[in-house]
């Protein structure tokens, strides 16, 4: 399956956000992170960086952090000890690798 040029944005954008972040923590959603990749607030690119973040969920390089407002966004989360993170830091492009062999499955 080729991955569409909105895919490799996205994927892009979260490894430019984990090597700019300044704490232990990222937190992310659909809509952030659909707007750091400039594709706009639109609906599809919305649900393109959800599923993105949800495939990357069941893998368990992001987690799905408790929301206790009951609102139905989901916000995702990297530490800084987490799988994802080090690799990024380590090596971005090879981070960008894997992540396209995974959204590519």
């Amino acid at each position: 399956m080729r991955l569409e040029a909105a895919e490799k944005k996205l994927i892009e954008a979260l490894v430019v956000l984990l090597l700019n972040a300044r704490g232990k923590i990222v937190s992310i959603k659909a809509t952030s992170l659909a707007k750091i990749a400039g594709l706009g607030e639109n609906h599809g690119a919305i649900l393109k960086a959800a599923r993105l973040l949800q495939k990357l969920s069941t893998y368990k390089f992001v987690r799905i952090a408790p929301d206790r407002r009951g609102n139905k966004t989901y916000r995702y989360v990297v530490k800084a000890d987490d799988e994802l993170w080090k690799l990024v830091r380590k090596d971005p492009e090879k981070a960008r690798e894997v992540l396209m062999k995974i959204i590519s499955k």
